[in-house]
């Protein structure tokens, strides 16, 4: 017992490193590339800034240089009616006027409350053109002109004509969604003035910060964000990959606790004898469609009943059974008692379907096909009722054989769903390359739909993968009415769960199923004509 409980307890150490390790190493390459994409994202936002504030500077420059060749350096009525026509021409001029040599205010166009002779530019007798702040004392039309930028060039005369831009030039580009109201946007001139700062960065995080100069004049942007902000962008795949890493570890335990804690030799006698005793017995859950009440067909699962009435939990035994071999022969009593179960009720009801589950083991040969051939051919329950279940939370070993499993199940007539979606190790790979007929949503999607983001996001996008590749869903354990009003509002039409009925036995569900089918109140009957099921939109 002793040496058992260690080989436990190293097999529990062995599933948290190896469920921990993808965790670790998925997160810091989901960050990595988080923070790749968020810096190209912050360096885009300053170039379009840095552009914005060059084409606004490069007008002004062009309006004030063909003033000047037009003649117009003097402050006559005339010349400032035509200094104004160009301004207004302008999309980015506010007004447009003369200082003289020195930097004082001569006259402006339109007409400001700046005082005659007050000093709006130092004087630089050097420079063609210079680019600076209104004096930050200055008052214009009532308000502190700090923050207003100035383009001013100089003529022959020594005066110089100066262009005032408008507030509006720089207005924040959003830039990608993620960012928005994390990052701070600052455009400066030469000297460290500042022309426009807009945004705000989270404080207390590392900076991440992207700079760019304008070759053509004496303005930078500089952009700063943190690397929470950054991160957000793949924050809904990080909560995937903790909640798949997490289920892969409850896997793996279950796993572990089932090998070390019981003896295989006596856990494969009872299976055998199960077997003989024909102990394992089908239940069937209900599939249903939400919009019409009406009863799709059932999903098979197993139920080990002893020969003294007790029942044993499929946790308890399943993955023994699989790694043994036993499941097998397990598949194949199920299916013949289905068959012997429900044969009169799918008769008489072509449109209901049987989902049965398969393990990856059943995709490595032909064995799988040859079964459904000898207990279905010719029987009550035709190949087109029938729908196999491939779970993605074990890998398939041969993709390309498993292909050919598929194919000859298509060939039959049958479909193939994908369980547990979004959980283990195929995801979109399966779908892609396996010839997928159904997606089943898995319950622990289903249940955080209302909490989670990245969950609810999750069920949106299968629902729409399905959708345009013409496959059907169908959400499972589903227990609330506020789940099934989720799923309606995203499309989905089938489901099951306790919220209509656990596993049941065949007698329960059959008449369950002619309840509903055959009602003897037919005005209580779902209504005919109804939109097709999931089940039935990858026929």
């Amino acid at each position: 017992m002793r040496k058992r409980n260690t080989h436990l307890a190293l097999a529990i150490v062995m599933v948290v490193l190896i469920g921990a390790a993808p965790l670790l190493v998925g997160r810091a390459i989901l960050q990595g590339f988080a923070e790749k994409v968020g810096r190209a994202d912050l360096r885009s936002l300053a170039t379009r800034q840095l552009e914005r504030a060059e084409a606004a500077l490069a007008e002004t420059v062009t309006v004030l240089r063909t003033a000047d060749r037009a003649g117009l350096t003097a402050c006559s009525p005339n010349e400032l009616g035509l200094l104004g026509e160009a301004a207004a021409k302008s999309r980015h001029l506010r007004r447009i006027g003369l200082v003289d040599r020195d930097g004082y205010a001569m006259c402006f166009d339109p007409p400001t409350s700046v005082r005659r002779g007050a000093m709006l530019i130092l004087a630089d007798k050097s420079a063609q053109v210079t680019v600076s702040m209104l004096d930050q004392d200055t008052v214009v039309d009532g308000r502190p002109s700090g923050g207003t930028a100035v383009v001013a060039w100089r003529t022959a005369s020594g005066n110089r004509l100066v262009g005032e831009l408008t507030a509006s030039v720089l207005d924040l580009d959003g830039g990608a969604d993620y960012l928005r109201g994390a990052r701070a946007v600052t455009v400066t001139l030469d000297g460290g003035h500042v022309w426009s700062s807009q945004g705000r960065r989270p404080a207390g995080d590392e900076v991440v910060t992207s700079e760019i100069r304008s070759a053509l004049f004496p303005v930078s942007v500089t952009v700063e964000s943190s690397l929470t902000a950054l991160r957000a962008l793949v924050q809904p795949l990080e909560i995937t990959l903790a909640i798949g890493s997490l289920a892969s570890m409850v896997v793996l335990f279950a796993i572990a606790v089932w090998i070390f804690w019981k003896p295989s030799s006596e856990v494969d006698d009872e299976l055998s004898i199960a077997l003989q005793r024909q102990e394992f017995v089908p239940y069937f859950q209900p599939v249903m469609n939400i919009d019409t009440g009406r009863i799709e067909g059932c999903e098979m699962l197993v139920r080990w009943i002893r020969a003294d009435g007790s029942m044993v939990s499929p946790g308890a035994f399943m993955s023994y059974c699989e790694t043994s071999g036993h499941v097998f022969e397990m598949t194949r009593q199920l299916m013949r008692r289905s068959v012997a179960d429900l044969g009169r009720l799918y008769t008489d009801n072509r449109e209901l379907k049987l989902s049965i589950n398969l393990f990856a083991g059943h995709f490595a040969d032909r064995r799988i096909v040859e079964d459904i051939i000898a207990i279905f051919e010719n029987g009550p329950i035709a190949y087109d009722q029938l729908v196999f279940e491939v779970t993605e939370r074990y890998p398939l070993g041969d993709i390309v054989q498993a292909r050919r499993i598929i194919a000859e199940m298509h060939a039959l007539g049958c479909r193939v769903a994908l369980d547990d979606t979004g959980t283990g190790h195929g995801g979109l790979a399966y779908i892609q390359q396996l010839g997928i007929d159904i997606v089943k949503i898995d319950k622990m999607f289903v249940d955080a739909m209302g909490t989670d983001l990245g969950a609810s996001t999750i069920v949106d996008v299968l629902v729409e993968l399905a959708n345009s590749l013409g496959m059907g869903v169908v959400a499972e354990g589903v227990e609330t009415q506020e789940q099934l009003e989720r799923l309606r509002e995203k499309g989905v039409t089938s489901a099951q769960g306790y919220v209509f009925a656990p596993a049941l036995p065949a007698k329960l569900f059959i008449d369950l199923a002619e309840n509903i089918l055959h009602p003897r109140h037919p005005e209580a009957a779902p209504t005919d004509g109804a939109e097709p099921s999931d089940l039935d939109a990858a026929a």
